[in-house]
């Protein structure tokens, strides 16, 4: 992936700065603009040098929240665009009036990609298949990766961006909203010390915190799923720094990739992002 760094020039048209004359609030705003400029700043290109973004793609995005990066696909090109989130009501409320307003085409839809049925009008559709920030959070990435092969094009590809469990914020303890959850790697000590921290924290979040702490999500394990769906690593990366930061924060964050690092031992545990690219056989 690529980082582009300071301010970027932007058009009356840009949908971000749209969006954000929509009284919307400023977390809605926050997540379309860093949602928007991730896809167009570092995933499409990295599908483009990839060659793997075909002209009028059909994309989906699973765990898409307020669509902003389906948003960018439409814009490159995208014939056909689905989210899928297992929150219907931001869906509802947000999503779905959000880019209709913005005169996008975008179909949004709940669906849980584990334990809901694929529906047939879905099967064999797509070019593109996006799972960002998402695998973590599900109790079995295989199930998953082969739900996602039903409905991948023969050479389709889905790309897939997470923060493995032992990166330095991979228990998402920052969610617990204390001193202590803003800490790196404190989610790696013993369960009895952690989890009393879980207890003091956020109630809200709690039990998701838990859940990644028992899910535990790798590279290794997210590779061992892609073999068993049947698919093939094209590329894969990993970053000290996230690509999404200078979107997220609105700061000149420089991104970096540690990938010529990732055969130390450890390297690839901590590294706060890794991303594949993973192709479904012609």
């Amino acid at each position: 992936m690529r980082a582009i760094f300071g301010a970027m020039a932007t058009t009356p048209q840009d949908p971000v700065v749209r969006s954000e004359q929509m009284g919307l609030l400023p977390r809605t705003k926050r997540n379309i603009r860093m949602q928007y400029r991730l896809a167009q700043h570092t995933l499409i290109p990295w599908l483009e040098k990839l060659r793997v973004l075909p002209d009028h793609a059909a994309v989906c995005e699973i765990g898409c929240a307020e669509g902003g990066v389906l948003a960018a696909f439409a814009d490159q090109g995208a014939s056909y665009s689905l989210g899928t989130d297992i929150q219907e009501p931001l869906l509802r409320i947000v999503s779905t009036p959000v880019w209709s307003e913005l005169g996008y085409n975008i179909t949004f839809t709940q669906h849980d990609v584990i334990y809901d049925e694929i529906p047939t009008a879905w099967q064999h559709r797509f070019d593109v298949v996006l799972l960002r920030d998402v695998i973590e959070h599900l109790d079995d990435p295989g199930i998953a990766l082969q739900n996602i092969a039903r409905i991948m094009k023969p050479g389709g590809v889905v790309v897939v961006t997470f923060p493995p469990y032992t990166s330095p914020f991979g228990g998402h303890q920052q969610l617990l909203g204390t001193k202590l959850g803003a800490l790196p790697f404190v989610h790696l000590l013993p369960w009895s010390i952690f989890c009393a921290m879980v207890r003091r924290g956020d109630p809200v979040n709690q039990e998701e915190v838990e859940r990644l702490h028992t899910i535990r999500c790798s590279a290794h394990k997210v590779t061992q799923a892609a073999t068993r769906a049947g698919m093939t690593i094209l590329d894969q990366r990993y970053f000290g720094l996230r690509p999404v930061f200078q979107w997220k924060y609105q700061r000149p964050i420089p991104s970096f990739e540690i990938g010529s690092l990732a055969l130390l031992p450890g390297i690839k545990a901590i590294a706060m992002e890794a991303a594949f690219v993973l192709q479904l056989p012609r």
